[in-house]
């Protein structure tokens, strides 16, 4: 599949089709069994660094600061997220909000017409003094990791930090979690786990 001209930075895969996100500053809507492109989408003004589709829309998340809901049957850009001061490096969305994490070390939970629900900083929220690198949601809780070497527990409901877990000695970069456990990866070269049941 070619036709991006810069680096590509993010992309999710379905059943059917790979959605790309390029340090070109565009999206690329593919077809997994022909390998075409079927859409580009344009409107961001810097690289493309995180995304998520579900079967009608794609949301991005850029170098620029934004974060852009586009749809999938026309590539049209619905939305444009405003509220960030740094590139946006994670995102996540569910049917009824939006999660992003960003080089300005915030968080912030945004419902579909584009408000800001809560943001999570360090001054009110004991927020990440760090860039925030990767976040997962369910239903109930955030889990966010940064360069500042920790892991935080939120809610989703309130933006309440409800946990703070230190351990690595470098950035935590990714992290997974279930019901049970949550599994983290850091620029120290380890990998934690956490048994929630405790936390």
């Amino acid at each position: 599949m070619v036709g991006h001209l810069h680096t590509v930075r993010c992309l999710q895969a379905d059943d059917d089709k790979v959605v790309s996100g390029s340090y070109d500053h565009t999206l690329k809507v593919w077809d997994l069994k022909t390998g075409q492109c079927n859409m580009t989408l344009r409107g961001h003004t810097d690289a493309v660094l995180c995304l998520q589709f579900d079967k009608t829309k794609v949301i991005s998340g850029s170098k620029d600061t934004t974060i852009k809901l586009w749809r999938l049957y026309d590539g049209q850009c619905r939305l444009s997220l405003y509220g960030h001061e740094g590139a946006v490096t994670c995102l996540q969305f569910d049917d009824s909000r939006i999660v992003s994490g960003a080089l300005d070390r915030l968080i912030k939970i945004w419902d579909f017409t584009g408000h800001c629900l809560h943001t999570m900083d360090w001054i009110k929220s004991e927020g990440h003094t760090g860039v925030v690198r990767h976040l997962q949601a369910d239903s109930w809780k955030i889990i966010s990791a940064a360069d500042d070497k920790t892991l935080k527990v939120w809610s989703v409901q309130s933006g309440e930090r409800l946990l703070t877990l230190k351990s690595h000695t470098d950035g935590v970069t990714c992290l997974q979690f279930n019901d049970q456990v949550i599994v983290s990866g850091s620029y120290d070269k380890s990998v934690k786990l956490w048994d929630f049941s405790v936390c």
